[in-house]
């Protein structure tokens, strides 16, 4: 095992702790949470449940959880769904239009201060370089214990 290739998985696993961590206090700016804010937006115009969860990649049952508070909390509302009788559509509402609007201000000004601190660094080479990793990982099971 190369001892780089290892490190940097680790620095890319407390990476994504840390932009999870940033993602909950961005959303936060909308009185929302990141995984209410990840519905929201993935719903956009309307979406199933089970499409949301399958874009995420999260099940079904979570997704449903938190599509039913949106709806409580009127930042989302179901339609039926011309397609399917039984699974209908998430729609965000004003308000949920509205909370989405404060989360991508926040997370703009977010971006920009993360630039700034950061300085120089080829973003687009990284994105592909992470694109890379995610399909390898993808493609290859881990080895049984």
């Amino acid at each position: 095992m190369n001892a780089d290739t290892d490190a940097a998985l680790h620095a890319v696993f407390e990476v994504n702790r840390l932009l999870r961590d940033a993602g909950e206090r961005v959303s936060a700016a909308a009185g929302q949470t990141h995984s209410r804010r990840m519905v929201l937006q993935t719903a956009g115009d309307r979406a199933t449940v089970p499409d949301i969860a399958r874009r995420l990649g999260l099940q079904r049952q979570s997704v449903q959880r938190v599509a039913d508070e949106l709806v409580a909390d009127g930042l989302a509302r179901y339609e039926d769904n011309p397609r399917h009788r039984r699974s209908r559509l998430l729609v965000t509402t004003a308000a949920g239009n509205s909370a989405l609007a404060a989360i991508q201000s926040a997370h703009r000004a977010w971006v920009v201060d993360l630039e700034t601190t950061i300085g120089q660094l080829d973003w687009a080479r990284l994105r592909d370089d992470l694109d890379r990793i995610a399909k390898a990982v993808e493609k290859r099971p881990l080895p049984e214990s």
